[in-house]
């Protein structure tokens, strides 16, 4: 990839803002690891700052896996920010280490549940990260490998799910350096990127390597132009399918009577979307599990079923829905407990916090609830949706169905399966993100207020 002058990395950077359309006075939260690539952004965005009226903060997760070395980023991360004068959260994570099974997507998701919870303490309208071309060239090889379909191919979005942007996904590892020696900018290395354990790594270091000297010069460039192509042409896909699944959506399942007539890529794309909001995610849902869901609608036997990780499909004739052993797997209940603490249940972050009346503040949208402290502290409960449910929302008379309420939010029948229902006492006080019920409130006599925020972990859709 052809590379530009080093002032060419904040420009390529604001044109990438620009794109996005990230309003003027937002407050973007940057996760800096102290790496060369999120040390890069943090100076490119402040060097925008007055360009684009934002305020900016700085998150750092200390994974607390390499020792020393782990203490080494965070203590470098402190001395830049301030030295900066940039706000920064610092967290530690628990419970990863060499031997965790899966430990780059468990890290991950730990990453992503500190963001998120840290964007919404701090109001963050965005969440900024520090993908760059390089990164995303060997996430599409990688995906190849893996025998990826478009959706795979797509990679990385330059506006991700809910607040994340990639302002860099232009910009490629060798301006990243020059950038850094052009603003004379020290960084840390590390060491885990040199394990050739992980395949990322290998990727990295020998076959693009190797593939660009003897096969195809300039082949990471081909690549991010791939990636393009295929998000242009799953973002039309995916539309189309979001469309045709909202009409197929029937009560306990998915009417597949006019499947046969949609176009293969067009089945292929609704089927992974009905998936997706049956389980929550597609890790581990490969291409094959997808046609053979596919062929099970086209082919049958009629009453027939099938396993994919994680999920049991049973077709009954002309409905395909999500099977009864995993209906069990799916149910969950959790209790919400004070002392500020972050609660993980059924893909949302629950924070809650407590509050004299006087310092509570109206909530600002549906993904935070108050309650009367002294009714609710140890309470509350967060469970899985059951057949039944009823809630008597605020501003109405009577009781609405659950199920009606999830029909008008167009929610897919397997994400109702996994949505979060807090009750109290037996009743059903809030659905996150939809409806608060007349349960619990804060009235006159109210001494102190039981604060409670949600936030979706927002994993990656592929």
């Amino acid at each position: 990839m052809a590379s530009k002058p080093p002032g060419r990395l904040v420009e390529a950077a604001a044109d990438s803002l620009a794109r996005m359309g990230i309003h003027r006075d937002a407050i973007v939260l940057l996760a800096l690891s102290g790496g060369p690539d999120s040390v890069a952004l943090f100076h490119a965005m402040l060097a925008m700052r007055e360009r684009f009226d934002y305020r900016i903060a700085a998150a750092h997760l200390n994974h607390a896996i390499r020792g020393a070395e782990s203490d080494r980023d965070e203590a470098f991360v402190r001395e830049l920010c301030e030295r900066c004068e940039v706000d920064l959260v610092v967290a530690k994570a628990t419970g990863l280490s060499f031997d965790t099974p899966n430990l780059e997507e468990r890290a991950r998701e730990v990453r992503q549940v500190f963001l998120n919870a840290t964007a919404d303490r701090i109001g963050a309208d965005y969440i900024a990260v520090a993908h760059q071309a390089d990164d995303q060239a060997e996430t599409v090889l990688m995906r190849l490998l893996r025998g990826a379909g478009a959706a795979g191919l797509a990679a990385m979005a330059e506006r991700g799910p809910g607040r994340l942007i990639r302002p860099m996904l232009a910009v490629t590892r060798d301006e990243v350096a020059a950038y850094l020696k052009s603003i004379d900018e020290n960084f840390v290395n590390d060491s885990s990127n040199q394990s050739s354990a992980i395949l990322r790594n290998r990727i990295r270091a020998d076959l693009v390597p190797i593939l660009e000297r003897n096969y195809a010069p300039g082949l990471r460039g081909r690549l991010v132009q791939l990636a393009s192509e295929m998000r242009a042409l799953d973002d039309f896909i995916s539309t189309a399918a979001k469309r045709e699944l909202e009409a197929c959506v029937v009560e306990d399942g998915l009417d597949i009577s006019r499947f046969e007539g949609f176009h293969p890529a067009l089945q292929a794309e609704l089927i992974r979307q009905y998936v997706k909001s049956a389980s929550g995610n597609l890790r581990r849902i490969e291409r094959a599990h997808i046609e053979a869901v596919r062929r099970l609608c086209l082919e049958g036997p009629p009453n027939g079923s099938l396993d994919i990780p994680g999920l049991r499909l049973v077709r009954e004739y002309s409905v395909l829905r999500v099977g009864g052993a995993d209906r069990e797997a799916a149910s969950f209940m959790v209790r919400l407990k004070g002392g500020g603490e972050e609660i993980l249940a059924a893909g949302f972050v629950f924070k809650m916090t407590m509050l004299p009346r006087a310092a509570a503040r109206i909530p600002q949208n549906k993904l935070e609830a108050l309650f009367d402290a002294a009714e609710a502290a140890d309470e509350l409960v967060v469970r899985s949706y059951r057949n039944g449910d009823r809630i008597a929302p605020i501003g109405m008379t009577g009781h609405r169905k659950v199920q009606d309420i999830f029909v008008d939010n167009k929610l897919a029948i397997g994400r109702r399966l996994t949505f979060p229902v807090v009750e109290l006492k037996g009743a059903i006080a809030w659905l996150p993100g939809i409806v608060r019920g007349r349960v619990g409130l804060v009235t006159e006599a109210t001494r102190n207020v039981l604060c409670v925020r949600a936030s979706e972990t927002n994993l990656q859709r592929h």
